[in-house]
């Protein structure tokens, strides 16, 4: 999990007093590095830092959630990594893991696709289910509390009950009519009566019946379906500002992926083999496992003390102040 760094203000911190060349040279070198990473020209960029350019100039003026600015933050800040043995520095892209972010959105749905994978290898009935609903006006944080509520009142449900387990992403979509929530579901079942789960799960929404689909997946192509991000990054580039603001308030805080059954018992056990596989990043000079993490302010400000022994209490006392 990444965390987030938040610098200290002006008013809490003040320079020690520390050789000026050394501290020049160094906000120079940093200086010129940071101009030169935000110079690049949008041709060299992928698509998703065009998207999160998109985004991030929509949202400018608009949004005031720290969610917002932690996301301004990812991929343009560096995170300093130094070993405590050895003093060795490493740097790293600052990232948000925001789910909304075109960055991060890669990441979080690889993680939950290694998931799905472990589990659906005991699976020999793999449905993929579709869940639709009609559009409505304005998203909210009470609508998308609602529409998990629904969920898991269709989980319970006798059209469910043959189901021994699955797990189910929501996605958000708006094409200029409205909004629309659908969720795609993965269950391990053999058969499931159509009929009865339209009109299941038609009355939990408010309607006579509802619009879903069920096919059979033995391949490997349903991954792509349940381990779909919330919105798609090529959408919120392309929803109106204010769209893209609303959007952004109602899914803080929000799930938008679950499990159930079989999978939600599993799911622990199979997380914890995934951590044991993945190889822990050891410090490649001295090949210690014990680091400090810090913004490019901190940082700075401990290479810069170590050129001046007698400003090390005082620079202490400032990191304390701002609170590392």
């Amino acid at each position: 999990m990444t965390a987030t760094i938040c610098p200290p203000s002006e008013s809490q911190l003040s320079l020690p007093a520390l050789p000026s060349a050394a501290i020049l040279k160094i906000v120079r070198d940093r200086a010129i590095a940071k101009t030169q990473r935000e110079r690049q020209q949008e041709e060299l960029l992928d698509e998703r830092e065009l998207y999160a350019a998109t985004i991030r100039h929509k949202l400018t003026g608009l949004c005031t959630l720290t969610q917002y600015f932690n996301f301004c933050r990812c991929g343009h800040e560096k995170i300093f990594r130094t070993c405590k043995c050895c003093g060795a520095v490493e740097q790293f892209e600052y990232q948000c893991s925001i789910k909304w972010c075109p960055r991060c959105q890669w990441k979080l749905g690889l993680a939950r696709e290694k998931v799905i994978t472990a589990w659906a290898e005991q699976v020999t009935q793999p449905k993929h289910l579709v869940l639709t609903q009609r559009n409505f006006k304005t998203l909210t944080p009470a609508k998308l509390r609602e529409h998990t509520r629904n969920l898991a009142k269709f989980r319970r449900s006798l059209a469910f009950r043959e189901v021994s387990g699955g797990c189910v992403t929501v996605e958000v979509t708006n094409e200029q009519h409205g909004w629309h929530l659908h969720s795609h579901w993965l269950c391990d079942v053999r058969f499931l009566d159509m009929p009865e789960v339209s009109r299941t799960w038609g009355k939990l929404v408010g309607q006579e019946f509802a619009i879903v689909k069920v096919k059979d997946v033995r391949q490997r192509e349903y991954l792509r379906e349940v381990s779909k991000y919330v919105a798609k990054p090529a959408d919120l580039a392309g929803w109106e500002a204010e769209h893209l603001n609303e959007f952004v308030h109602a899914v803080r805080g929000r799930r938008f992926f679950f499990t159930f059954g079989s999978l939600f018992h599993a799911g622990p056990a199979i997380r914890r083999a995934l951590r044991a596989d993945k190889a822990q990043a050891a410090c490649e000079s001295c090949g210690a496992w014990e680091f400090r993490y810090e913004n490019e302010l901190s940082a700075t400000l401990h290479e810069a003390a170590k050129h001046a022994p007698s400003g090390r209490a005082r620079f202490k006392r400032t990191l304390q102040l701002s609170g590392r």
